[in-house]
């Protein structure tokens, strides 16, 4: 038994829905007895403590935590996420184990550093944007469509300024501004705008039996034909007009010249001389007089070739400046 008075007093706080509970107040009686009159011994006290609050129900207190329906719910969504979150991990290392996803590209796609290399054929169903397309150096650069391919540029503004269109009806159409041609050495060959074209070349072949037809006007500075192959312009139903600045030379090193008209041949110059220099000069097919009617001027050639005109009945004779 303890010999010092003991307390009983309840340390354990209670949360009710009302007013909070302080600690319990009690009242304390002391009971003094003392067994041992003769005090032999030390008297001890014992204190019993009666308490006047009343016990707190289980209605009333607070539970912390979740219990019951609810706890279940909580379980079973966590329980469902957990297998969703599998299932959808499932499936993407499937896919790509079957699109053979790679640090280095996807399939047949690799990313290098300069640039996205593709090993075999490449589909593509929406429009493809790109800098620089180019093969390996051993391989072919394919472009295949059903429906034709469109190749088009934009400017700074964003409009379109050329395109390039290949149908499936077998025509080729190229809209631009201007359209030129180069060599591998960065030498312009051909282009075409809307005022002219121009072909810079040092030989222009035109392979046609039957040969070629020109709607307007053709400006060059020479014109020849393959060798051992005559070269022959006609006009079926209109005429031939050829004119330049300065001289108009026909020239043929190893044949004939002919020029054949169904109406008249005008030769005609203005300022200078028609000069036909050769040792055998005919007119041939024109028409002879009969010495009757009236009489006529007549033609004379001076010794250098120069013809000049005598009055009738007179001498071809002419004097130093008429020959000179």
């Amino acid at each position: 038994m303890s010999r010092y008075p003991v307390y009983g007093v309840s340390e354990d706080p209670v949360w009710t829905r009302g007013q909070s509970a302080g600690p319990p107040q009690a009242s304390t009686q002391y009971v003094h007895q003392n067994p041992y009159p003769s005090g032999n011994m030390s008297p001890y006290h014992t204190t019993v403590v009666h308490s006047t609050h009343k016990p707190v129900s289980d209605a009333d207190v607070y539970r912390v935590g979740i219990y019951g329906w609810r706890k279940r719910c909580l379980y079973v969504f966590i329980v469902i996420l957990t297998i969703l979150i599998v299932l959808n991990l499932a499936v993407t290392l499937w896919i790509m184990s079957v699109l053979d996803f790679s640090k280095d590209g996807m399939g047949a796609l690799r990313i290098e550093n300069d640039g996205i290399r593709v090993k075999g054929r490449a589909q593509f169903d929406r429009p493809v944007h790109l800098s620089h397309l180019s093969t390996a150096r051993d391989e072919a650069l394919l472009i295949d469509s059903f429906r034709g391919v469109n190749i088009q540029a934009r400017n700074l503004s964003g409009q379109v300024a050329s395109r390039l269109s290949l149908n499936s009806e077998g025509r080729a159409t190229a809209v631009c501004e201007r359209f030129e041609i180069f060599d591998r050495d960065n030498k312009l060959l051909f282009f075409a705008d809307s005022d002219e074209i121009g072909l810079k070349l040092e030989n222009l072949r035109i392979l046609d039996d039957g040969g070629s037809v020109f709607e307007g006007a053709i400006q060059t500075a020479f014109i020849r034909p393959e060798p051992d192959t005559p070269l022959r312009l006609e006009s079926p139903t209109r005429s031939v007009s050829i004119e330049a600045g300065q001289d108009v030379e026909m020239l043929s090193s190893a044949g004939e010249i002919h020029l054949q008209s169904l109406l008249d041949l005008s030769l005609v110059s203005k300022q200078g001389e028609i000069r036909l220099d050769s040792s055998n000069i005919y007119m041939n097919g024109m028409t002879k007089s009969l010495g009757r009617g009236q009489p006529h001027n007549q033609l004379c050639v001076c010794t250098n070739g120069r013809l000049f005109m005598a009055a009738q009945g007179a001498d071809c004779r002419a004097d130093r400046n008429i020959c000179e």
